[in-house]
């Protein structure tokens, strides 16, 4: 629960909101949008929204109960890059965080002015050298202006150093943050933007268990390599399969805590890999799934069927043992 922060009226919906609202899953409310049963539009982000008129009427239409408060308290939460890889980094961890929040992406200068005005975000992490954007000058001028200047703004930058550090916190912003980012830092300036009460980095975090296993399923040499190499001195044992067939082999033989899945899998679809995954046992594994560029349809399908996380495969390099717990 945020504290000291005003909670904003909800005016546009997510799916994840409309399948709460309407007690169905996100995929269903992803076909009834797909096949014209409720209207909806497509953000810069490429995420799909419903308006809060729209869905009453639908609800209303079809006698489903429309019982939302006029009020809530969505975290409103704009990414200023050009980075795909950063965009799904922030929203899957602040959608791990139990909080509600809403994302948005801004790719240039025009997206970033107008989402600043119309989505008035409360937090902003802001690339400081993308192609058309000065961050200096942006924080700068969010900073001087009477509307955004309690607006938080966190630094990203590739070209990190102490001068750029220092120039950056002297315009106004709370922090400035190295790129590839680091799961636990942009964990915490969530948590303190919105003064959320701390919680476990992660469910998987909440309790590692003794001589935990991480099971690892992909077929790319490269990325099983470096995934190995990160857990090399974490206090968990690796499993490894390439198929889906041999992953629930492997799986029903030692049941692991972790899993890392490839969704490029060839049979995936033909096993069912995620629901036998997490079915039939007293403590479900933690799935991540990472595919090279994940579409907001399968982020928003797996994720309905269990998966904690869907990140592109380069975003999960680097950040393992951050995003596991362990």
């Amino acid at each position: 629960m945020s504290r000291g922060r005003t909670p904003p009226v909800k005016d546009t919906y997510s799916t994840h909101d409309v399948a709460k609202i309407c007690c169905v899953t996100p995929t269903t409310v992803i076909r009834w949008i797909e096949d014209g049963l409720i209207p909806a539009f497509k953000t810069v982000g490429g995420h799909r929204r419903v308006r809060r008129e729209d869905l009453e009427k639908v609800c209303s239409e079809r006698g489903i109960p429309f019982n939302v408060q006029t009020g809530d308290e969505t975290g409103r939460i704009l990414v200023v890059d050009d980075e795909p890889v950063v965009l799904d980094l922030v929203r899957d961890v602040v959608n791990d965080i139990t909080h509600s929040f809403e994302v948005e992406v801004a790719r240039d200068a025009f997206d970033a002015g107008r989402l600043v005005a119309l989505f008035k975000p409360q937090l902003i992490f802001l690339d400081l050298m993308m192609p058309g954007v000065d961050g200096f000058e942006v924080c700068t001028r969010l900073k001087r202006d009477s509307a955004t200047a309690h607006t938080e703004i966190v630094a990203i930058t590739g070209y990190y150093t102490e001068a750029n550090t220092e120039r950056i916190l002297g315009a106004g912003a709370v922090a400035c943050l190295r790129k590839p980012l680091d799961v636990a830092d942009v964990r915490r300036r969530v948590i303190e933007s919105f003064r959320l009460r701390e919680e476990p980095q992660s469910r998987a975090a909440e309790s590692t268990p003794e001589n935990a296993k991480v099971l690892l399923i992909t077929q790319n040499a490269d990325f099983r390599a470096k995934v190995q190499d990160e857990l090399s001195d974490a206090t968990v044992k690796v499993l490894t399969a390439q198929t889906a067939e041999d992953a629930l082999l492997v799986a029903q033989a030692a049941p692991p805590s972790y899993v890392i899945m490839s969704l490029s899998l060839p049979d995936l679809r033909e096993t069912d890999l995620i629901a036998k995954l997490l079915k039939g046992t007293s403590r479900p594994p933690t799935i991540i799934a990472v595919h090279d560029d994940p579409s907001e349809a399968m982020r928003e399908a797996v994720q309905a069927a269990g998966v904690r996380m869907c990140l592109p495969t380069k975003a999960v390099t680097g950040n393992i043992r951050g995003l596991l717990g362990v």
